[in-house]
Formats: C-alpha cells, sequence, structure tokens
C-alpha cells in the first residue's frame, strides 16, 4: 500500500482496536501474528462481528505462540485483497486448531458421563465425528463461496461466517449468525464466571460465590483495558498454567486410594442412562464452540489443500483430550462426580497441595479469558471508530454494564454450571458448530458446483442434520426445564 493511499480519509471502521488494548493497538496488528497485515478495506470488513473469531482464537491463548513460532510476519507488507497466499504452516495449523478447541470445557466432561454413563464415550466419538465433518465443509465452503459476487469485494483472509452467510443465503442470515455468535460468546462469559467462582472457592475456603463472583468480575472488566502487547504475554501463562492445573489434576486422582468404579456400584446405571444423552451432548458440543475461527484459520494457510488432514489430527488430539479427562474422572469419582472436577479434589485425603495447584491454575487460565469474550460483545455492539477515543465515558459504562449483568446472572446460575454449559451447547453451538456449516456447504455445493450429490454426501448430510436438530431441540428443552427446577 502506497503512502499516498494511507493518507486518504480512514473508513468507518477502518482501523478498529479490538479486545484488549490501547488507542494505537488496531485490528489490523492484533491480526496480523496469524493473518499478516490487512488492507483497510479487509480491516473494515473485520470491524463488524470477525473480532467475536479472532476473541475465540486469543481465548486459547495461541497469539503470542504464533508470533514466536512464526518470527515472519510483518506489519509493513500488506496482502491484496486477491492475495491468495496464506501465512501458516500445516502444523501451525493444527496448533491454531487446537488450541481452538482444547480448553477448560474439560472440566464438565467428566459431569457428562455421571449422567449418561460410559457410553458418553460414544457421544464424544459421535460429536468429534460431525463436528469435524462440518469443520472441514466449513474449508470447502471457503473454496466454494469465492466464486460468488460478494469474493469480489472481501478479501481472502476476511471470509468468515458473516460472509458464508451473505454467500449463501443473503445478508439477514449473516446478522442471524452474526446474533447467535454473540450469544454464544455471552452465555460462555457466564459459564467461565460461574466456572471461576467455584475455583475461587477452593483456593480460597472461606468465600462464597456471592462474593468472589462479582470480585474476579470487577477483575475481569478492568483487565478489558489493558493494552493488547500486555495481555499477549499473559495469554502465554495462561495457556501453562491450563497445562500446569491438568498435570496436577492427574497427579492428586493417583493419591486416591481407591477409586468409584461406577460400573462396580451402579451396574448397568454406569453404562448407560438414555434420558440423560442429549443433556449430555450439549455439554460435550459446548467444548467444540470454535467453528467461528476455522474459515480465518483456512484463509490463513500456505498449503489449503492439507486443511483435511489438519481437521483429522487436531480433531483426533481434543478426542484425547476430552475422551481421557472425562473417563479418567468418572472412573474416579463416579456418581460423586462433580459439575467441575476441581470441586471433586476436596475429598482426596493429603491433595491439597494438588488441588489448591489445580484450582489457582484454572482459575487464572479462565480470568484471562474471560476479558476477551467481555470486550468482543462490547465490539460487537459498539465498535470503536478511527480516529475517535478507543474508550469514551459511555463505551466505558457499557462494559461495566454488560459485566454487572453477566455477574448477576452468573450468581444466579452459580448452582447450575452444567445447565447452562449444556443450554449454550445444545442451542447455540449446535447451530455454529453443527447446523449452519452443513446448510451453507449444501446451499453452496448446489449452487456452485457441477457435480451431482452422490448417496455417501447425501447420508452425511442426513447424519449431520438430524443429529443437529433432534440434539438441539431435546436439550435445549431439558437443559430449560432443568433451569426451572
Amino acid at each position: 500500500m502506497s503512502h499516498a493511499s494511507r493518507q486518504q480519509a480512514p473508513k468507518p471502521v477502518a482501523a478498529v482496536p479490538v479486545l484488549t488494548g490501547s488507542g494505537s493497538f488496531h485490528l489490523e496488528q492484533s491480526l496480523s501474528p496469524i493473518f499478516g497485515a490487512l488492507p483497510d478495506d479487509a480491516c473494515a470488513h473485520w470491524g463488524r462481528l470477525p473480532v467475536l473469531e479472532q476473541a475465540f482464537l486469543e481465548s486459547r491463548q495461541n497469539i503470542l505462540a504464533n508470533e514466536i513460532w512464526q518470527g515472519t510476519c510483518s506489519l509493513d507488507e500488506p496482502l491484496s485483497p486477491g492475495d491468495e497466499g496464506g501465512v501458516l504452516t500445516v502444523p501451525q495449523t493444527i496448533f491454531n486448531l487446537v488450541n481452538i478447541m482444547v480448553g477448560v470445557g474439560a472440566l464438565s466432561v467428566p459431569n457428562a458421563l455421571k449422567m449418561s454413563g460410559y457410553s458418553a464415550l460414544l457421544l464424544v466419538v459421535l460429536v468429534i465425528f460431525i463436528t469435524g465433518t462440518t469443520a472441514k465443509w466449513i474449508g470447502e465452503c471457503v473454496d466454494v463461496a469465492s466464486k460468488s459476487e460478494h469474493a469480489e469485494a472481501v478479501p481472502p483472509s476476511a471470509r468468515d461466517f458473516g460472509f458464508l452467510a451473505l454467500a449463501s443465503v443473503g445478508p439477514r442470515f449473516s446478522v442471524f449468525i452474526n446474533l447467535v455468535t454473540v450469544l454464544e460468546v455471552w452465555l460462555a462469559l457466564v459459564t467461565f464466571m460461574v466456572m471461576n467462582g467455584v475455583n475461587a472457592g477452593l483456593v480460597w475456603p472461606d468465600s462464597s460465590p456471592a462474593s468472589t463472583i462479582p470480585l474476579l468480575g470487577a477483575v475481569a472488566c478492568g483487565l478489558v483495558f489493558v493494552p493488547q502487547h500486555i495481555f499477549a504475554y499473559l495469554s502465554l501463562i495462561s495457556t501453562f498454567s491450563m497445562v500446569v492445573a491438568a498435570a496436577a489434576m492427574v497427579g492428586a486422582t493417583y493419591m486416591l486410594r481407591q477409586w468409584a468404579d461406577p460400573y462396580e456400584h451402579l451396574g448397568e446405571a454406569a453404562l448407560l442412562q438414555i434420558w440423560n444423552i442429549p443433556r449430555s451432548v450439549g455439554i460435550i458440543v459446548f467444548c467444540f464452540a470454535g467453528h467461528p475461527c476455522f474459515p480465518g484459520v483456512r484463509s490463513s494457510m500456505k498449503a489449503p489443500s492439507k486443511w483435511k488432514d489438519c481437521i483429522y489430527v487436531s480433531f483426533f488430539m481434543a478426542f484425547v483430550y476430552y475422551g481421557s479427562f472425562g473417563f479418567l474422572g468418572y472412573i474416579v469419582f463416579g456418581p460423586y462426580t462433580a459439575q467441575i472436577m476441581t470441586d471433586n479434589l476436596g475429598s482426596i485425603p493429603g491433595a491439597a497441595r494438588f488441588r489448591l495447584l489445580a484450582s489457582f491454575c484454572f482459575l487464572l487460565k479462565v480470568q484471562l479469558t474471560v476479558p476477551l469474550l467481555l470486550n468482543a460483545i462490547v465490539i460487537a455492539i459498539w465498535a470503536p471508530r478511527a480516529l475517535s477515543p478507543q474508550w469514551p465515558p459511555l463505551r466505558i459504562a457499557l462494559v461495566i454494564f454488560i459485566g454487572t449483568v453477566t455477574v448477576l446472572v452468573s450468581l444466579c446460575l452459580a448452582d447450575k454450571l452444567a445447565v447452562v454449559a449444556s443450554l449454550a451447547g445444545s442451542l447455540l453451538v449446535m447451530i455454529t458448530s453443527v447446523l449452519f456449516p452443513a446448510l451453507v456447504h449444501l446451499i453452496l455445493w448446489r449452487r456452485y458446483r457441477a457435480e451431482r450429490i452422490d448417496l455417501c454426501m447425501k447420508v452425511q448430510y442426513a447424519v449431520v442434520f438430524l443429529f443437529g436438530v433432534v440434539m438441539a431441540m431435546l436439550g435445549t428443552t431439558s437443559a430449560i426445564t432443568d433451569l426451572m427446577k
């Protein structure tokens, strides 16, 4: 981009400061570690909703790690709108995908097995297959949508869920999927605040959620204003904390002299409780809420043809992580498995240090994720304008208002963590990670591909749509019923 072009009047959202950051850290810079530098029109497009996708990405704490991994990105070499070249190698792409999918949601997976029995491991496999299939379809959608008339105005690096909705159905569908994504982020925010209330109670036994949730919520609101270049280092600490916490939890379980072994005590009830399957599916699907990030990752690959291979590897790693966590938690604690696994560590004699370490590290991990989600919601409601203060008084008040509402809702649902996660997974993540990619893929394939849909593809569509619709209806109904109790 020439110096003269940079002197032109900015577009309305041409350099949006995102997530956490000072007025000098703008959207173009925040995306550069993963996507490379973007032209102004790309930044204008990214300023509408994809900040939510970037928030998901950053909530997995991979921004600084990507900078260290790549070491070659430059802010002085912008991509042209037609440049198809990406910056992510296959290992970097897998790293991104794993960081998007793997997180603190694992703390609730043992509870999913408690509700449905060991058969919930098969549900993990089924969810992996369904969401892995839709993840592959997202890559194909990005390719096929590039043939639409809307592609000329949107650079490859800026083709997100909103773009796919626009290319397949129209602007109203784009608004709808954006709204669903915002609600999904907000429910994730509520879930994380409730989760941290539990962790805080383990770190400070004399405290209660009524005091810790508002306090941690206030801290999260304050962290929204931390400059992004500082927060990147905090994100790296957060990733390390999750690894330490997971190791501490495994160590604590091996200090228990006798495991619960639920099948020995519960018999067939430990294998299958069919009436709880929709609840368990909602919790498991909630762990795979990162699909809105995938178009950006896919568009940033150096070798887009390797997208399916990256999906296979990353989803297999996610299966190992969630499956192992769920199985270990359930076989150790059985019918006494809590809504969040750290809550069970207090029952292990001699494991006080492991419990404190795991709870504190998970608290730190979640606490550094909450500001990213909170700021993403603020930006979706009120995106800052170029050449204007990033934090005018009313925008600061908006942060405080959203934080206060979220804290109040979290307090009301402090004892219903599993229900909130199941509701978010069944109602919202089921849309963004299952139904939306399948519908867009079907529409774009029929519109722009010459090949007929063969029998194998029809079966895949049928399985995905049937699973998504049935589980969304049953899971949402079950979650709302549980909320009313």
